[in-house]
């Protein structure tokens, strides 16, 4: 359960630390779901565990957590944040266009996002959180995770890389969206 906490507590103390919300409830929410998830089935997800393949229970299970957690932060069902407050002078002050658009650019980021963190391994988190949370130098990250400088630069190009196949495929999707829905509309006006 510890595996299971960490990785939680990873994936949503960044998102908490930016709304300024305590993540402790849904660190448990997210650590019960995920336990719920590996005895679904009669414990399918468990039973693919072999110690032969040479993962501990725990590993096996902070893998799939790992997994799980971001795909489950992606969705609107169970993102303790999908329905951002808004204040309401924001709304009377700012006119529809450009509220959906702040709305629209917030959602594509938490794609990416989570697209991102859904393809990181513990290292790839930690390298995260020091050079793009808490905006350490990549010399000191370096240092700290005692990689090469060279490493951590090949580790950042990676990352943006990632980042920007992942933006691509959230406008693409958007813009799938919007063509879908003016082919709708267009053919309810026309028919």
């Amino acid at each position: 359960m510890q595996a299971v906490a960490r990785e939680a507590s990873f994936a949503v103390g960044r998102l908490a630390a930016a709304e300024g919300r305590d993540p402790r409830q849904e660190v448990r929410d997210l650590v019960h779901d995920v336990l719920l998830g590996l005895f679904e089935n009669d414990g399918h997800q468990l039973r693919r565990w072999d110690p032969e393949r040479g993962r501990s229970l725990e590993s096996f299970v902070q893998l799939i957590a790992r997994r799980r957690i971001p795909r489950m932060l992606s969705g609107g069902r169970g993102n303790p944040w999908a329905d951002a407050p808004i204040d309401p002078a924001d709304i009377d002050t700012a006119d529809d266009a450009d509220l959906a658009k702040r709305l629209e650019q917030r959602n594509q980021l938490d794609q990416v996002l989570a697209a991102l963190h859904a393809k990181m391994n513990e290292r790839d988190h930690d390298l995260f959180d020091l050079i793009f949370v808490q905006e350490v130098s990549p010399d000191a990250a370096a240092e700290r995770m005692d990689m090469t400088r060279g490493a951590v630069n090949a580790w950042s190009y990676r990352m943006r890389k990632l980042a920007r196949a992942a933006a691509l495929g959230a406008d693409a999707g958007r813009d799938g969206a919007r063509s879908e829905t003016a082919a709708v509309s267009g053919g309810a006006r026309h028919g």
